[in-house]
């Protein structure tokens, strides 16, 4: 008899869990007899009804209809949150639990948040302390900051009181505290991008004017991403020092001004935050030459005109960027195919006329450093701002550089003659590169 009641008991506890399978019971039963079990007793099967697979139950029918909806209050404006829930009882929308409504018919009702005393639901005193004001306890806010009440429009909200040893409260300091992490991760990979391009990099700056427009958008979205996530960080770490504030003084928050932009640049400034690695290997890959061609479109002297061998390998570039404006590239070498790296290049012209035209004296500055080192000398030509030749020790490669206002002419080659004694053939170079720009 204790078995069979006892086996009463459990179906029907079963039964009304709708969610349940019936299958987990088996439909078996099991006697203890003589220390070892019998045969499954099929008769409590044929006694007990489960319902089919497809088949809905009573209490299914009158389960009551739920949905997710995202709160889109601060959850540190308690009373923005209670007016928010109270417009969302007038749609027919009850918070049930977490960021969970009930679904039924419109209502007017108000809500209170307090904050949490402790790390779980109040107590049953404060439960029926709260009754009698006209509150039913709902749940409690998701981070656990806050108690949950619901009443009717006639409720009294209850008074502040002293909440400094509260878990609400030393919830929220812990956060405030922590709100400090992300901010310093944007800094961080702002500062280290910067130093990246402009330190780390042999060629900062010839570097930053010939990014490609799709690598351009990655730079100026990882600094603006970065700019959005600190000034939405800024905000809500004010509102959690107004609430702070609030809480010490035993004072009744005023509804916060409600930041529509807030989530959206946070979400966006995180997804900002993973692009540099994109942008390293964006910048550090790929040939920066097209393919090959008999003879260059773009002006150019070549090899043999300066004493050099002939080659019948010419690569050319012409790259508009949206901040290094027109570079033109032309090169020769004995290499068939494409070009992974410029020293291959046995004679190369490189013509820059940046957007930024104040870039024009750093990037002169970095290819002279750079190509020519201590061996660099100044010559003095009216007709240009700055003038550089170098020969390097061995004899083998000459370089001459060439400024005019925010436009720079690079050329190297292998080839014998002097470059110094055709500078008025790279003057007239340079003016046809100027027109074309």
């Amino acid at each position: 008899m204790r078995c069979n009641t006892k086996l009463a008991r459990t179906f029907s506890q079963c039964s009304l869990n709708v969610l349940e399978k019936p299958r987990a019971l088996s439909y078996t039963l099991h006697r203890e007899k003589g220390g070892e079990w019998t045969q499954k007793d099929e008769n409590l099967r044929e006694a007990t009804e489960f319902p089919e697979k497809n088949e809905t139950t009573a209490a299914e029918a009158d389960e009551p209809k739920t949905k997710s909806i995202h709160f889109k209050v601060s959850a540190y404006d308690p009373r923005g949150i209670e007016q928010w829930l109270s417009e969302r009882a007038a749609e027919g929308k009850l918070l049930l639990r977490g960021d969970e409504f009930v679904i039924g018919e419109p209502c007017e009702c108000r809500y209170h948040l307090e904050p949490a005393l402790d790390d779980a639901d109040p107590d049953k005193r404060t439960r029926e302390t709260r009754a009698q004001m006209g509150w039913d306890y709902v749940c409690r806010m998701k981070d656990g900051i806050f108690y949950i009440w619901r009443g009717g429009m006639s409720a009294r909200a209850p008074s502040p009181r002293p909440c400094t040893d509260s878990y609400g409260y030393r919830r929220l300091r812990k956060k405030l505290r922590r709100s400090y992490f992300l901010p310093m991760i944007f800094l961080v990979v702002d500062i280290w991008l910067v130093y990246f391009l402009f330190s780390a990099l042999s060629l900062p700056v010839m570097s930053f004017l010939t990014m490609e427009k799709s690598e351009v958008i990655q730079f100026v979205s990882i600094i603006l991403g970065s700019i959005l996530g600190i000034l939405s960080e800024a905000k809500e770490r004010n509102e959690m020092w107004t609430l702070k504030r609030a809480m010490e003084a035993c004072e009744r928050t005023e509804k916060m001004q409600r930041n529509r932009w807030a989530r959206l640049n946070r979400l966006f400034a995180i997804v900002m935050s993973v692009l540099p690695l994109m942008l390293i290997v964006s910048v550090g890959s790929g040939s920066p030459y097209s393919e090959a061609y008999d003879e260059p479109t773009l002006p150019y002297l070549r090899a043999e005109e300066l004493g050099g061998d002939p080659f019948d390998w010419c690569y050319q570039r012409d790259l508009s960027t949206p901040l290094g404006g027109h570079v033109y590239s032309v090169g020769e070498t004995p290499y068939a195919g494409m070009i992974d790296d410029w020293e291959q290049l046995s004679t190369e012209v490189d013509f820059y006329a940046p957007r930024i035209s104040v870039l024009a004296t750093p990037l002169t500055r970095e290819l002279r450093d750079y190509f020519m080192g201590s061996g660099a000398q100044t010559l003095s030509l009216d007709s240009f701002d700055e003038a550089c030749y170098a020969n390097d020790p061995s004899g083998d490669t000459q370089f001459l550089i060439l400024r005019r206002g925010g436009e720079v002419l690079y050329f190297r080659t292998a080839a014998g003659d002097d470059l110094r004694d055709r500078l008025e053939e790279f003057a007239e170079l340079f003016d046809q590169y100027a027109a074309l720009s």
